[in-house]
C-alpha cells in the first residue's frame, strides 16, 4: 500500500527516511493538535528522521524533527504515523 506519492508502507527504514529528509508534507492529524485547524490538516518541513518503527497498535510510524509550517516556522519533535501522509513534496 502506497502513503502519499513516493512512501510505501514496509519499505525499509532507510527509504523512507531518505525519501522524507528535506521534504513538505501534508499530514491528517490523528489527535488534538496544538495549532488551532478546524480540517486537522497540518504541513511539515521535514528536517531529519530519528527513528522509523511500528507502533504497539501495530502502525508504521517516523519520529521526525519537523519545521511546523502551520505555527510560524517553528522546529518541532513530531511522531508521524505514516498512513497519515497524503503528499510529500
Amino acid at each position: 500500500m502506497f502513503v502519499a506519492n513516493q512512501i510505501q508502507l514496509g519499505d525499509t527504514p532507510m527509504r523512507i527516511a531518505s525519501t522524507l529528509v528535506g521534504k513538505t508534507v501534508r499530514y491528517m492529524n490523528q489527535t488534538p493538535s496544538s495549532v488551532p485547524k478546524t480540517d486537522g490538516i497540518r504541513t511539515f518541513k521535514i528536517e531529519s528522521v530519528d527513528d522509523v518503527f511500528m507502533s504497539k497498535k501495530g502502525k508504521q510510524c517516523a519520529t521526525v524533527q519537523v519545521k511546523d509550517v502551520d505555527d510560524g516556522g517553528e522546529t518541532k519533535f513530531r511522531t508521524l504515523h505514516l498512513n497519515g501522509i497524503s503528499h510529500v513534496v
